[in-house]
């Protein structure tokens, strides 16, 4: 099993998430194996990121432990409207650099290693050196680790780019 050292952990996953009680069992023995430790990210969407977020305030935990990153998608249309998609993409790479997750979990039925908002966090995370974990269904003792040869060489080398500008902290 996997030992996280400061509890770190990025939820991510489909906007259309049916099952909010993984989420919540899966977070619920990760806050039994590193208590007060834990510190919960995630994107501020729906479905599973709602999740997340719901069980991080049922629980009442801090700003600290529970850190959140909204897109104002309306504002970014209006302010950005050739280039508002990459609003997502920006926000997946700010979670990772400012927040050093150690294990994204991904929550997907449906998940694509060629496209969507989960499969680029995923990819982003796995070219940063951090595991995931997807959790493809309702069942929290079914899942897999995700590896990068499952992404688009095209894909992978695009977005190992951005992250590099990003890291060198070149907006473009």
């Amino acid at each position: 099993m996997l030992e996280l050292a400061k509890g770190r952990v990025l939820v991510c996953g489909s906007r259309r998430w049916p099952w909010p009680s993984t989420v919540e069992a899966v977070l619920g023995r990760l806050s039994d194996r590193y208590g007060d430790r834990l510190v919960v990210i995630e994107g501020a969407a729906t479905g599973a990121d709602a999740a997340a977020c719901g069980w991080c305030r049922s629980l009442g935990l801090s700003d600290e432990r529970h850190r959140c990153y909204p897109v104002d998608w309306t504002t970014v249309k209006r302010e950005r409207p050739q280039d508002w998609r990459m609003a997502g993409p920006e926000r997946n790479t700010q979670m990772l650099l400012q927040e050093s997750p150690e294990l994204v979990i991904a929550f997907h039925d449906h998940f694509d290693p060629v496209r969507g908002g989960t499969s680029d966090m995923c990819l982003r995370a796995l070219l940063s050196g951090v595991p995931v974990w997807l959790v493809p269904g309702p069942d929290v003792q079914v899942g897999a680790w995700l590896r990068l040869g499952i992404f688009p060489d095209v894909r992978a080398r695009r977005v190992r780019g951005e992250l590099a500008a990003a890291r060198a902290g070149d907006p473009g």
